[in-house]
């Protein structure tokens, strides 16, 4: 067993709830991105079967981004549940190698045999970590960086998700008996956000030791898998697809199910990307007009979720409405988009290769504090997007996805402006 990481005030365990939402949203674009890549039709040179497994996969891969964002949510009600703020901002990706310990590599790369294997990869449960570097020698987890050495947030290494989300449960018994259930569990219960707005199962609020536990272990088996069953796990589902690939390429040596997207594809450079000539820019000004709107709706949703993760004045009914609106964000703006930009080219920098989406950000990703003007500043927002829409000059297959999300964005604006 790898040393433990050690937690010893509430600072280290808001430090280290943060870090774990940024990972869970990272990892959720890094899926969504993987799905959007895969072929769509027997057109683009795959067969009636082998398409059918595929959509197969894809659903699966979305099913697994949308549990991320679940943990996400869990994560953002364990820091509101300590005092802490729901965290919805992320690094730009790919991520620096100073962002996250050194297992930790997230980048948008389009679905193939290498992405997957990626995906099986991050997923792996601790125990295979250990088995793997025998608790000792270069892959393991140096012990003097596993701990904090004094009250301040510095250092820390972990090199499973399973390993943070230990050391975190840790934490949070140490603490208890520190400071005792009232005296670490001081945020509004009423704050957070429960399943009964998005419908996901284990989404409830935590309230005490015991919700804590369960919402970590709940998180951590849905991952890598309860130990000696995990082939429901994310890391189950990905082996399970794994070991398909396989055979179909046994079957056909040229089997590709994933368009030819470049890997982190941007409209805009990210400045906070530490490794530049690892972002592809796009070319294609239809592309890049796509590219923009994804991003603008992106963060929209994400200030949405920010909204209803620390939603402390609205009323039950605007928060039914805030949920509907972050969920027909995803289905009908966010995956059209992004399904719409790996069919649509790269530029002349990349012959032969295809868009993708960046989930840039380009701001905070946080709502604003103070109902009324969160709610303002949305509609706004939703209006602008909806309005730069109509006005793109956009032609082909993209024309009527792009008309579809023009409606939708004015729609979401005048729910809100009605609910407000």
């Amino acid at each position: 067993m790898e040393a433990p990481v050690r937690i010893e005030n509430r600072a280290q365990l808001i430090y280290l709830l943060t870090e774990a939402a940024e990972l869970e949203h990272g990892i959720m674009c890094c899926y969504l991105f993987s799905a959007f890549s895969i072929k769509k039709d027997v057109s683009e040179g795959v067969t009636e079967e082998q398409l059918a497994i595929m959509k197969r996969w894809r659903r699966t891969i979305v099913q697994i981004a949308t549990e991320e964002m679940t943990h996400m949510a869990l994560v953002c009600n364990l820091l509101t549940a300590v005092g802490g703020n729901p965290h919805t901002r992320r690094p730009n990706l790919p991520s620096s190698p100073r962002a996250y310990p050194p297992t930790f590599k997230l980048q948008l790369v389009p679905f193939g045999r290498d992405s997957l294997e990626g995906f099986i990869f991050l997923e792996r449960p601790e125990e295979e970590q250990v088995a793997a570097v025998g608790g000792s020698g270069p892959g393991a987890t140096p012990k003097s960086l596993v701990f904090f050495s004094d009250i301040f947030s510095s250092e820390r290494q972990y090199s499973t998700v399973g390993h943070l989300y230990r050391g975190i449960e840790d934490g949070f018994k140490y603490l208890t008996q520190k400071y005792g259930e009232q005296g670490l569990f001081i945020g509004p219960p009423g704050a957070q956000i429960a399943k009964s707005y998005f419908g996901l199962p284990g989404l409830n609020p935590v309230t005490d030791l015991a919700s804590a536990v369960a919402a970590i272990q709940g998180i951590v088996e849905q991952g890598e898998g309860a130990r000696g069953d995990n082939e429901d796990s994310h890391h189950g589902r990905f082996l399970a697809i794994g070991k398909e690939y396989d055979q179909l390429l046994q079957d056909d040596p040229d089997f590709e199910p994933g368009r030819p997207v470049v890997v982190n594809p941007y409209s805009i450079p990210p400045k906070d990307v530490a490794d530049q000539s690892a972002i592809h820019m796009l070319g294609d000004q239809t592309s890049i007009n796509i590219s923009n709107v994804f991003d603008g709706c992106y963060e929209l949703l994400m200030q949405i979720l920010s909204r209803l993760l620390m939603h402390t004045e609205e009323t039950e009914s605007q928060l039914n409405v805030l949920s509907s609106i972050s969920i027909d964000l995803m289905t009908d703006v966010i995956g059209p988009l992004g399904d719409a930009l790996t069919a649509l080219p790269a530029g002349d920098a990349h012959p032969g290769m295809t868009a993708g989406p960046s989930f840039r950000f380009s701001r905070d990703g946080a709502a604003a504090p103070h109902q009324v003007s969160a709610w303002a500043l949305i509609a706004e927002r939703l209006n602008e997007m909806a309005a730069y829409c109509g006005v793109l000059d956009i032609d082909g297959p993209a024309a009527p996805v792009m008309a579809r999300v023009k409606s939708s964005l004015a729609r979401y604006a005048k729910q809100l402006s009605e609910a407000s």
